[in-house]
């Protein structure tokens, strides 16, 4: 074809300009009535052009060079044009030769340089083909005036199921548009990015979607400016319309108000399949809104939600990943990366968290009007039926019409009280068992209180949704960003073993096993496992990249063990989920303390029966109560001392045993940690050994029992003049001492000045034994067990007035005396006391015991010394009888 047109114009270049007009004249003339004739002639066939010489015919006349694209049609009927840059002339040329193409199914102008014009004219021969299914139109410019073109295109293209007009400038006028889109009875994919459409656009997109007679099955509406209204319609539309199922609104910046609508829809939705809200700055909010729905729809059929580029925060991105683990069947893509939190903390409202419901108490919460709101009284009352919170000052305003606000003050609206019941599981009207439904119209005030969570296992997950979290994790591009977000997946998470090997198998490669180890550790709650767990991971050298990297603190937490000096860091998750663990042990061990009172004293520093000791937040003294939990700071520096008050006596009253370790037992247990004999001197590089090794002596002895001397020999491991090493091996063997009666053999191969470290770390009425209490003593009497403690020394004097007690210097300059202190309200409740307790010389063994059995019940091994020394007095009784 190009070389016929090459010897044609040659042989008409002598022609002068009016010859040529007057030909081309002549000639269109009467290809006119050529097809005037073949119109009416009774074989139409035989006469009339075919489209490819028609289209030669065209060019020819329009003087423009012809291009060989009718053959670009394919087999299936699909004729393949785009980015051919053919211009409006071009376009308009060949749209007469496309009305005679038969059976064209799909047409493809993508990026053409078309505008209204060419289009207009495109479409117009186009109309009333039934055999069209698909149009793409995307790269040219319709604009507002080629609306009006395509809306009677669409209309009289009965069949046609795909359309794509992105990137066409649409703007936000395409109203005829948008209605023809809403009752074609056959369309089934519609693509509009990237056409500025904004909020009117994406309002008149909600109604198109609200339409009873839609049928779009895929809408792209990304990169199109649509803000919180456009994207507020289209979520009150989703949660109407039947046929959407690939929804994609990525690169808008609707931002949370129409998040929370989108979420809405989802908790109702029963068709969208996928759903791509990437980088339309959403935040926590939005996150916990959608993870609520996509848990809490049992119809819903999404699986691949995409939340890509969207600063979610730690509590958004937590809130997501926790509904994946619970089996959620909607695959989630989201990144996360570490520091948004802080960077938005001043600006950004505290977003929910299910874990901390007393952190924003107390609540209003307009459930008819914020599905943010909602989702927060759902999880406030989630949270009480778990009994992580108890909630109080409960009580419902029913929603008032705009009218009646108009004629009745606020003040006379009336307010139904409220409260959560155990019984129901539930809110229920307050003196009744009616539960109270949320999904009502009007204003729900709550307050919430923190309430130490139990010990147990997390019984909401699964192995699958365990796997897709890992999995999501995994997606992520850098090493920071997944470790950022294995971090936030495990923060409330209580697992066991095979569920914490998961993460570290499935991780394994992605991101170095020592980061996996220390973000997964304090997820076990077997305390018996954590060793083996450890030595099955991790050597010798990568527990020290550990200790190192994130601090002893991680390496060093067990639950089944938990006494020691403990410094916690609240800007590090890691260190908070360990703070969160203390309160339930501290809830757990305290609720045991309270119980068996009547066997043994109050040891508690406070006499509140809670284990803390010497807290302080930011070097400040502070009392840790659950109030401090509340609202969790964020910031700050924790130090306290934690003394954990189970003993093995405990266990023969619930009837377990208490089997003791033997000698070659522990010795094979130190051997297991590495640990190996020193003499004073210890090379430098052999001293961060001793500090792993004395750690992994705190998980060596959970769950076991050892005797006085057990723990002498052990103390030989750890030098005593090197970083208090046999300071916290005493702190790690505390717990599992059977014969606390001999403890003062320990404490003797102490350096003083450790020894007064660990009378002050563990309390005296946790560590004396009542019949070896002579010792200087220099006592805080702000501290209740140190009362308890005088009181004690003081009973014991009562009962054997040949017993000294000597007050230093100071105490008795400052008039104090301990005669005065028989009466309990007569001993000092402030400033400090030094004293030295002296034993009558030459005192028998069953005056000893005789004299002091009164006061065993005030030590916290109180069960073993009535249990022991009442063998004792028998056995001295029947020898005195022979």
């Amino acid at each position: 074809m190009l070389a016929k047109w090459s010897k044609l114009q040659a042989s008409r270049g002598h022609e002068t300009h009016p010859e040529l007009a007057h030909r081309r004249a002549q000639q269109t003339s009467r290809r006119r009535n050529e097809r005037k004739h073949a119109a009416t002639s009774s074989f139409p066939g035989f006469n009339e052009l075919s489209p490819r010489s028609l289209y030669f015919e065209e060019c020819t006349a329009a003087n423009i060079l012809p291009e060989p694209l009718l053959s670009r049609i394919t087999a299936d009927r699909r004729l393949e044009l785009s980015h051919f840059g053919l211009g409006d002339t071009k376009a308009i040329v060949l749209s007469k030769s496309l009305a005679l193409m038969p059976d064209i199914q799909a047409l493809n102008l993508t990026a053409n340089r078309l505008t209204h014009a060419g289009i207009a004219t495109v479409v117009q021969h186009l109309s009333g083909r039934v055999e069209l299914h698909s149009l793409n139109l995307s790269e040219n410019e319709i604009g507002e005036a080629g609306c009006a073109s395509m809306a009677d295109f669409i209309f009289s293209a009965p069949n046609l199921t795909h359309l794509d007009l992105s990137q066409t400038k649409l703007v936000d006028s395409f109203e005829s548009l948008a209605n023809e889109i809403a009752i074609h009875p056959h369309l089934l994919s519609v693509n509009l990015t990237n056409n500025e459409i904004g909020d009117g656009g994406g309002q008149l997109l909600g109604a198109t979607l609200a339409a009873a007679t839609c049928t779009i099955q895929d809408l792209n509406l990304s990169w199109n400016q649509i803000c919180h209204s456009g994207a507020t319609a289209i979520g009150h539309a989703l949660q109407t319309n039947r046929s959407v199922q690939h929804l994609n609104l990525s690169m808008n910046r609707f931002g949370d108000d129409g998040g929370h609508q989108i979420a809405a829809a989802l908790l109702v939705n029963t068709t969208l399949r996928t759903m791509d809200l990437t980088r339309n700055n959403l935040t926590g909010s939005t996150a916990v809104t959608l993870s609520y729905a996509i848990e809490h729809n049992p119809k819903a059929k999404l699986y691949n939600m995409v939340l890509v580029d969207n600063p979610l925060g730690c509590t958004g991105t937590k809130a997501l990943l926790r509904s994946v683990a619970r089996g959620c069947r909607c695959n989630v893509r989201l990144s996360f990366y570490d520091g948004e939190d802080a960077n938005k903390a001043a600006t950004v409202r505290r977003v929910f968290d299910s874990s901390f419901p007393a952190a924003q108490s107390p609540y209003e919460l307009h459930l008819h009007t914020s599905p943010y709101d909602y989702v927060i009284a759902c999880e406030v009352v989630a949270a009480a039926v778990a009994r992580r919170c108890e909630l109080f000052d409960v009580s419902f305003e029913p929603a008032t019409d705009e009218v009646d606000l108009e004629h009745h003050a606020k003040k006379h609206a009336v307010q139904q009280p409220l409260e959560f019941s155990d019984q129901v599981q539930g809110l229920v009207e307050k003196g009744s068992t009616k539960l109270f439904h949320l999904r009502r119209r009007g204003i729900l005030r709550i307050s919430a209180r923190y309430v130490p969570w139990r010990i147990q296992l997390t019984n909401d997950v699964t192995p699958d949704g365990l796997r897709n979290v890992i999995k999501i994790i995994r997606d992520r591009i850098s090493t920071r960003e997944m470790c950022s977000m294995l971090e936030v997946a495990t923060t409330d998470l209580f697992l066991h073993i095979r569920d914490v090997d998961l993460f570290v198998n499935g991780l394994l490669g992605s991101i170095d096993v020592v980061d996996v180890v220390a973000r997964t550790l304090p997820c076990i709650v077997d305390g018996t496992q954590t060793l083996p767990f450890l030595l099955r991971h991790l050597s010798f050298s990568d527990q020290n990249r550990l200790m190192s990297s994130h601090g002893v603190q991680v390496l060093q937490f067990n639950p089944l063990n938990p006494t020691g000096k403990w410094t916690l860091d609240m800007c590090d998750r890691i260190h908070r989920k360990l703070a969160v663990w203390f309160s339930m042990i501290n809830r757990d061990e305290a609720a045991e303390s309270a119980r068996r009172v009547a066997y043994r004293g109050n040891t508690s520093q406070r006499g509140t029966y809670a284990n803390f000791r010497n807290e302080k937040f930011n070097g400040k003294a502070i009392e840790l109560t659950d109030r401090f939990f509340d609202g969790l700071p964020a910031k700050g520096i924790l130090e306290f001392d934690y003394v954990s008050t189970r003993r093995p006596e405990d266990n023969v009253e619930n009837g377990a045993p208490t089997p003791v370790l033997l000698e070659v037992e522990v010795n094979a247990l130190l051997q297991t940690i590495g640990a190996e004999l020193w003499s004073e001197y210890v090379p430098q590089h052999k001293r961060y050994d001793l500090k792993r090794q004395v750690v992994l002596l705190q998980h060596a002895l959970s769950g076991l029992y050892i005797t006085a001397e057990h723990v002498r020999m052990l103390m030989q491991y750890f030098p005593k003049s090197i970083d208090n090493l046999r300071l916290k091996a005493v702190f790690a063997a505390h717990r599992s001492i059977l014969d606390m009666e001999n403890f003062e053999g320990v404490y003797e191969k102490l350096l003083p000045g450790d020894r007064k470290a660990m009378f002050s770390a563990l309390g005296y009425m946790n560590t004396l034994n009542p019949l070896n209490v002579d010792m200087e003593y220099d006592l805080p009497m702000a501290d209740a067990d140190n009362r308890l403690l005088v009181r004690t020394l003081v009973d014991m004097i009562s009962n054997d007035p040949l017993d000294l007690i000597k007050l230093d210097d100071q105490s008795i300059k400052e008039g104090l005396s301990i005669y005065s202190m028989f009466s309990i309200a007569s001993i000092p409740t402030s400033g400090r006391l030094g004293l030295r307790y002296i034993t009558r010389p030459n005192k028998f063994s069953r005056e000893l015991i005789e004299s002091r059995q009164s006061t065993f019940h005030a030590f916290l091994f109180a069960g073993r010394l009535h249990e022991k020394y009442r063998g004792v007095d028998h056995a001295e009784e029947g020898a005195g009888a022979s």
